[in-house]
């Protein structure tokens, strides 16, 4: 017995003896870890640790570590310079980590940069939207039909939406009877029109039996219901209907109502104006999505008030006593909703308006312009039905955009524009966050670092200081002195800029603890001389011409 407790506490002890001669645990998991590092980042901390940066701030540096040795090699820092960069570099997250985004079907690193491998999200969106229901905006608020009555559900077919006929004409104020025998549909305006419709057949009669209209597909019975094609709201009816097949989203306009059967001439009121439902605005690079007709009075287009001033990025405000429209920039970067340009309607439809003249008008709180002069509308103010409308192509002169109208046997269109230096100046403040700024500037920045105090930013260069944007990248190469290892650092391209071959240039700073945006600067060409423009954290801009 004695033996054996002797041969137990042996092991025991050798066993003791194995493990106080291996590191701890921790130790051990570490050193079982291979280094991820490369030999120019070992290097780069080897040299940082040499000059006295602290450890536990290499560190914090990860991968950024080759920038600031980088820098110090090629500019040769000063100690105080040299802490100036690495406590910078330091505030921001680790590069290589993602945020929780995907944009484009791509995700997104904590620098901004989007990265994709196989690029499969747009194929999964895609996908994604064959098996989406239809969307149905009506003016401007969402259409919900019954889900338990499925006879009532728009189809999709052939690449285009049709709709239930009596379910729309109802909720338009209409109605819609059917003949069983005949196999005919009678669609009732909300203003008493009738039009015949027959199943199969693409033609629209008025109670005459004359053809008033073709649409783009036959009628079609399907489970008990008549579904006519989308374009039906806008070719008979005289309505504004947008169909989004990219998107599976129907939008129809109707405010506000009119009788599309009724003459231009003949109206009571004050005066009278026409409904232009097939009139498209395009806003800088892309068509916008509408939500109420414009009337033309005059040869000038008017918009309600809220969506006149939506659409120069404003907001109004009118006080009818005092005869005083107040305008004020509106700073926030709107989401685009972009809409779905319309073919030419041969509808001509008037309306009866109410003259507003003698309008005071007062743009952030101004009444004058910059050059001193008083700010005023050649053009009064109207209303209609008791609803206020803007002449928007004045009014878009005023705010800076510049305005062009075209026609033609395609679309009619009104363009308002505004050069994106000013867009930059209007929009873009600390604080603002980096999806505002896509929104505002798109989706190709390239991201740098200042290599004085390592502030990461965002750069964008275009060619020209108008829409759509132009970015150049076209010279993708970066001098090897704008370069820090793998990192590209901010630089002022005063040849481009004097050469004309870039019109803008501009950094928007990265805020250290957030997804948001801490000032910006941006750099043109006026006269024979750089200007910069910077806007500091704290909201201070200032300029300067460059020496």
């Amino acid at each position: 017995m004695k033996k054996r407790r002797l041969k137990g506490l042996s092991a025991l002890l050798l066993a003791a003896a194995l493990m106080a001669a291996l590191p701890p645990a921790g130790i051990r998991a570490q050193q079982a870890l291979p280094d991820q590092r490369t030999p120019a980042q070992v290097e780069a901390v080897r040299l940082l640790l040499d000059q006295g940066i602290a450890k536990e701030t290499v560190e914090k540096l990860g991968p950024r570590a080759e920038l600031a040795a980088a820098v110090l090699r090629s500019r040769k820092l000063s100690r105080t310079e040299l802490d100036k960069l690495v406590q910078g570099l330091a505030r921001y997250p680790d590069d290589l980590a993602f945020t929780s985004k995907e944009i484009e079907g791509m995700q997104e690193l904590t620098t901004g940069e989007l990265f994709s491998p196989q690029n499969q999200g747009v194929a999964l969106a895609r996908r994604m939207i064959d098996y989406k229901p239809i969307d149905i905006t009506i003016n401007s608020a969402p259409t919900v039909f019954d889900p338990w009555e499925e006879f009532h559900q728009p189809v999709y077919l052939n690449d285009q939406a049709y709709l239930p006929v009596y379910r729309m004409m109802t909720i338009l104020g209409g109605d819609a009877e059917w003949n069983g025998i005949s196999k005919n549909v009678t669609l009732i305006a909300p203003w008493q029109s009738r039009w015949k419709l027959k199943i199969g057949s693409k033609e629209v009669h008025n109670a005459s039996g004359d053809l008033i209209g073709t649409l783009s597909g036959p009628a079609l019975q399907v489970e008990n219901q008549v579904l006519v094609p989308f374009d039906f709201w806008s070719a008979i009816m005289g309505f504004r209907s947008e169909w989004d097949s990219g998107r599976k989203s129907f939008l129809l306009v109707t405010e506000p109502l009119f009788d599309p059967d009724s003459p231009v001439e003949g109206y009571g009121g004050g005066d009278h104006g026409y409904i232009m439902p097939d009139l498209n605005v395009r806003l800088d690079s892309g068509y916008a999505r509408l939500t109420s007709l414009p009337i033309n009075y005059n040869g000038l287009i008017y918009y309600p008030l809220d969506t006149g001033a939506g659409l120069l990025g404003m907001t109004a405000v009118y006080d009818p006593q005092a005869r005083r429209l107040a305008l004020t920039t509106d700073k926030a970067t709107q989401e685009k909703n972009e809409g779905v340009p319309v073919p030419p309607s041969p509808h001509l439809s008037g309306v009866p308006v109410d003259i507003i003249p003698s309008v005071q008008v007062s743009l952030d709180g101004m009444q004058t312009a910059a050059d001193g002069t008083p700010l005023a509308l050649s053009f009064p103010l109207v209303m209609h039905l008791g609803q206020v409308f803007l002449p928007v192509n004045e009014l878009a002169a005023l705010t800076g955009h510049q305005v062009t109208y075209s026609a033609s046997d395609a679309e009619k269109t009104l363009t308002l524009t505004k050069p994106p230096s000013r867009r930059i100046l209007e929009k873009l403040a600390p604080g603002v966050s980096r999806d505002d700024v896509r929104r505002l500037l798109g989706n190709s920045p390239r991201v740098v670092y200042d290599a004085a105090d390592g502030t990461r930013s965002w750069e964008y260069r275009f060619v020209t200081d108008e829409f759509p944007l132009s970015p150049l990248y076209s010279d993708p190469a970066v001098p090897e002195a704008n370069t820090a290892g793998p990192y590209k650092l901010a630089a002022v391209d005063r040849e481009a800029l004097m050469s004309g071959k870039l019109a803008l240039q501009l950094f928007v700073h990265h805020e250290p603890d957030s997804l948001n945006m801490s000032g910006y600067t941006l750099y043109r060409k006026l006269g024979d001389s750089i200007r910069e423009t910077r806007v500091a954290a704290d909201g201070t801009l200032t300029e300067k011409e460059l020496p």
